[in-house]
């Protein structure tokens, strides 16, 4: 973590890590100094964010006014389409999700299954799934790095496995933690930089990121918590301003997906995709996080009656049906991509 900038303080004086191991090929004082600089940039962007977010949710218990459609704009009316969206995201298909900070599971979910057939995806996840100690972080990076160099492998009492080196490999999705989320007060004004929490400027790029445009791999990432076009537009500037200092990630093809998984971005999906401008893909259909923002905005309602969470599915629940239409119809009318188990079943009817 770092101590606010002070005239003539770098970046090593700024940065404490805590000891953990395998943290020390990471932070180098290359990467801190990114780290810092990043964190410098975006870190007021990121808290007013979170002012924004609170003050629509409050509006909502307080006064019972629901988030709604965005005015029209020429962004969502206009006829425009995302670039084209590579190969490796097109393919329907399973798409494996868990933490890449546990070995065994990544090279499981990397690997063929018994009848030898492979996952189209795999989703690391350093979102939901995933510990948010420093240990975890370290642990997922070192991971990524050597499953992008087809080293990575894990020994056990009676038995040792690897990724297997084969031509096809699934394509890997980077969740990282959202900007956004709450974080435990510091009393420093959110001046500290924290390695786990900046998506594109944590070590994924210096390292796994590099690896991967080096053998021409695609860098995908997941965009958590996203909400409407501001925060989309942040994640945007964002990408860019990180690849400048960056000369392997200027010619990387890098894409974002963000995950409809809150009731205001169910009515920002073309301003969100819009925003994200050149490294737009597709929208992901997150059912269990929305269903869980949807009763945050309504749980002060009184006429409002949530059943079991169990319950709500596209089969049984019209709104939800509908919501993850209009996805597939947002992404088919853009040129994206409509990921994940719902928009796959809706769009194939």
């Amino acid at each position: 973590m770092a101590a606010p900038a002070g005239q003539g303080s770098s970046a090593a004086d700024r940065v404490r890590v805590v000891p953990v191991e395998g943290a020390d090929t990471l932070f180098t004082p290359a990467f801190l100094a990114y780290l810092v600089r990043m964190h410098d940039a975006f870190t007021p962007r990121a808290q007013a964010l979170r002012v924004e977010r609170d003050r629509v949710l409050r509006r909502a218990l307080e006064q019972g006014i629901m988030p709604g459609p965005a005015p029209e704009s020429a962004r969502a009316a206009g006829d425009w389409k995302v670039p084209p969206v590579p190969e490796d995201l097109r393919k329907p298909g399973i798409e494996i999700s868990g933490p890449c900070s546990i070995t065994s599971m990544f090279i499981n979910a990397l690997n063929p299954g018994p009848e030898g057939e492979r996952a189209e995806g795999d989703l690391d996840d350093d979102e939901d799934s995933a510990g948010h100690r420093l240990v975890d972080t370290v642990r997922a990076c070192h991971n990524r790095l050597a499953a992008v160099n087809r080293e990575l492998g894990v020994r056990r009492p009676r038995a040792q496995s690897r990724v297997q080196d084969r031509r096809r490999r699934a394509a890997v999705l980077h969740a990282p933690r959202a900007r956004t989320a709450p974080r435990r007060a510091r009393g420093d004004g959110g001046r500290r930089a924290d390695p786990r929490r900046h998506p594109r400027h944590r070590p994924h790029a210096l390292l796994p990121g590099r690896a991967q445009a080096d053998r021409g791999q695609g860098i995908y990432f997941y965009l958590p918590k996203l909400e409407a076009r501001p925060s989309a537009c942040g994640t945007g500037t964002s990408s860019t301003r990180a690849a400048r200092p960056l000369p392997f990630l200027k010619t990387a093809v890098i894409r974002g997906i963000p995950l409809v998984e809150s009731l205001p971005a169910v009515w920002q999906m073309d301003e969100m995709l819009h925003a994200l401008g050149p490294y737009a893909a597709g929208l992901n259909a997150a059912r269990w996080d929305l269903k869980a923002s949807i009763f945050e905005f309504v749980m002060a309602d009184p006429k409002s009656v949530w059943p079991d969470r169990f319950g709500v599915d596209i089969k049984t629940t019209p709104f939800l049906a509908d919501i993850f239409r209009r996805l597939v119809a947002v992404c088919l009318r853009r040129g994206a991509v409509p990921i994940g188990g719902m928009a796959t079943a809706l769009a194939q009817q």
